[in-house]
């Protein structure tokens, strides 16, 4: 009995030993595909580039309201698991005055305040993110797919970059027009984004 218990001792450290490295490397795998949650840094902007029958116009906005929540692995993006945006309507300007009131009101600003973004779904590839989401403007939301880039930093910071065209008509928007109709605004519209993330 005794000769028995001491055979299999080796078997019992060897099989603890290996309890301990899976234990070990599940907390490592774990920890880098932990959700990190981030916020918009200073310095990101949306703008909106449209155009005309006499001129193209272009209105930006560097103050708005953002968070994330990604999956990072090895500089890569595994996933996106909820994103929030919130722009401030009256925020989002232009280099002329008449232009901003024009806008704004088309937009509906004293009634709606605010354009919102809620993700639906991300499929991250390679370098890219194939997503959609509920787009809400002058109170009218309707689900917007589109593909943006995206960039891993030295620092882990996330920077998002891409194009999505969208037609004002869709959210029930009129076009602004100027100088009693003589300046039409074209009904679609490129909204630019340059968004870096932050932990």
């Amino acid at each position: 009995m005794k000769t028995l218990i001491y055979n299999r001792q080796p078997e019992v450290i060897y099989r603890a030993f290996l309890t301990f490295l899976m234990l070990g490397f599940s907390f490592f795998t774990l920890k880098a595909t932990a959700q990190t949650a981030m916020k918009i840094a200073p310095g990101s902007q949306i703008k909106v580039n449209g155009t005309s029958n006499i001129h193209d116009w272009t209105m930006a906005a560097g103050s708005f309201s953002c968070d994330a929540r990604f999956i990072l692995k090895q500089s890569q993006v595994q996933d996106v698991t909820a994103l929030t945006f919130t722009l401030p309507v009256k925020n989002l300007k232009g280099k002329e005055d008449l232009l901003n009131s024009r806008a704004h009101k088309a937009l509906k600003a004293d009634q709606h305040s605010y354009i919102t973004f809620k993700l639906l779904s991300a499929e991250p590839a390679g370098k890219v993110i194939k997503a959609a989401g509920s787009l809400t403007i002058g109170g009218v939301t309707k689900e917007v797919p589109m593909v943006v880039s995206y960039q891993v930093n030295a620092d882990e910071s996330v920077t998002i970059t891409g194009e999505k065209k969208i037609k004002m008509s869709e959210f029930k928007i009129p076009p602004p027009t100027f100088m009693m109709g003589a300046l039409k605004v074209a009904d679609e519209v490129t909204v630019s984004l340059n968004l870096k993330f932050i932990n």
